[in-house]
């Protein structure tokens, strides 16, 4: 008896999460996600502004498909100014990522959800990301001129993205073998066209493609600030035909960079992973623009980092989160996601004087489309604010009291087990006695 007691106290009312939509919620078909190694956003944003170690101001590039449109992050950082290991932090979420053991990454996670995992990358980025991916065309030579990439194949990758991954092989030459700025500028636009191109041979194909365009970075070590931010400069064309692509297939388009640079003085070359570099703004603060379906046109303030970047882009393509990632997704979608667990009973949803919803007999209700703004949580006979400006989850278990109701039917089978333990606690010791 008490044993069917006890088993009834289990099957009180819950299960599943129950899908509330209360609005609209556009979900891209896909995602890029754009690294441009080495652009400091201290060179590019009108928030900020750059200098040299000897205290001389720096001049700025005008990068209008960067800062003219969707969410932007004002002030977003790198926890390491360095190539390999900041990859690796942009694809797992976490600040000590090792690049030879990365664990989940965003990849993994995705195509665990169906989705082609795909790079174009010059260089940058350690073989455990390159073994993640479907296909690659991937650049291991650090010179501007004379490289060949290589593209590399999952057996079951797409017959049709062979072909043209191996067609954007052979027109490397053709972007890079050029003199002076006109070869960096090249080698940057060959990434962003053949990453335009792959996108426009995906369509009705879910997928999410990592790009790395390198010769920002080639720019900054090789050359001077002012020779830095011609290389910066050349991008915004190849970038604006990207965005385009983008857009009309409906993907997401996630642009950021690995770290900035820093220069000596306005004459000398640049870097940013060396002692005197590292520390500096212009090493650790770096570009993250948001574009796509269902993204606020914004300027995101506060202090953001790399570790985001991952979180973001899972939640944007509605693709269950690393728990392992120590980064937050950026408040940048049309329509937030509130997820209520620990519910006794129900829960109501207020907006305005108006019940928007009232749902019961689940562990965890998630309210989506909604519009930015308080709302009121009704569950238990109690209630709470709530401020909706992305995605949030409150737990109200401990919070909140039973209804009047199951309070009564939760004490009156607790009366019984107590008593019938006593019961048979008395019948023990009398037997005993016996």
């Amino acid at each position: 008896m008490i044993r069917a007691l006890l088993l009834l106290l289990l099957l009180l009312p819950g299960g599943a999460a129950r899908d509330i939509q209360l609005g609209p919620m556009a979900q891209p078909a896909g995602a890029v996600i754009l690294v441009i190694d080495g652009l400091g956003s201290s060179y590019v944003y009108p928030e900020h502004n750059a200098y040299a170690l000897d205290g001389s101001p720096l001049d700025k590039a005008v990068l209008f498909n960067l800062t003219g449109g969707g969410a932007r992050a004002v002030d977003v950082r790198v926890p390491v100014p360095e190539t390999t290991k900041s990859h690796s932090v942009l694809v797992t979420g976490r600040s000590e990522a090792d690049w030879d053991q990365l664990g989940h990454t965003i990849f993994d996670l995705a195509r665990e959800e169906g989705y082609l995992c795909l790079a174009i990358m010059e260089r940058g980025d350690s073989m455990s990301i390159m073994e993640d991916m479907d296909a690659v065309l991937y650049l291991e030579d650090n010179a501007l001129q004379g490289a060949e990439p290589t593209p590399g194949f999952r057996p079951d990758a797409p017959e049709g993205l062979r072909t043209l991954f191996q067609e954007w092989r052979d027109r490397f030459a053709g972007y890079s073998n050029r003199e002076g700025m006109a070869g960096y500028a090249g080698y940057n636009a060959w990434a962003l066209d053949a990453a335009a191109d792959t996108v426009e041979h995906l369509i009705g194909k879910p997928f999410i493609m990592l790009v790395n365009a390198g010769a920002v970075d080639s720019a900054g070590h090789n050359l001077n600030a002012s020779g830095y931010l011609q290389a910066v400069e050349a991008l915004d064309a190849p970038l604006g035909r990207l965005v385009r692509a983008c857009r009309k297939n409906n993907l997401l388009l996630v642009i950021t960079a690995d770290h900035g640079m820093v220069f000596p003085d306005r004459e000398g070359k640049g870097g940013h992973s060396a002692e005197k570099y590292a520390a500096r703004l212009e090493a650790l603060r770096v570009p993250l623009v948001v574009q796509g379906p269902g993204i606020e046109e914004l300027n995101l303030g506060g202090q953001w980092s790399e570790m985001d970047v991952a979180p973001t882009v899972l939640a944007l393509l509605d693709v269950s989160s690393n728990t392992s990632s120590e980064g937050v997704a950026l408040p940048v979608r049309k329509g937030g996601i509130l997820r209520v667990a620990g519910a006794p009973a129900g829960v109501e949803l207020w907006g305005q004087g108006t019940c928007l919803a009232n749902a019961s007999g689940d562990n965890e209700y998630i309210f989506r489309g909604l519009e930015w703004g308080e709302y009121t949580l009704k569950a238990g006979g109690q209630s709470w604010d709530v401020l909706v400006d992305g995605d949030d989850t409150i737990d109200l278990a401990g919070k909140a009291t039973m209804p009047v109701g199951m309070r009564r039917a939760f004490g009156v089978i607790m009366i019984l087990v107590i008593n019938l333990g006593g019961m048979a606690t008395i019948l023990r010791i009398w037997r005993r006695s016996e």
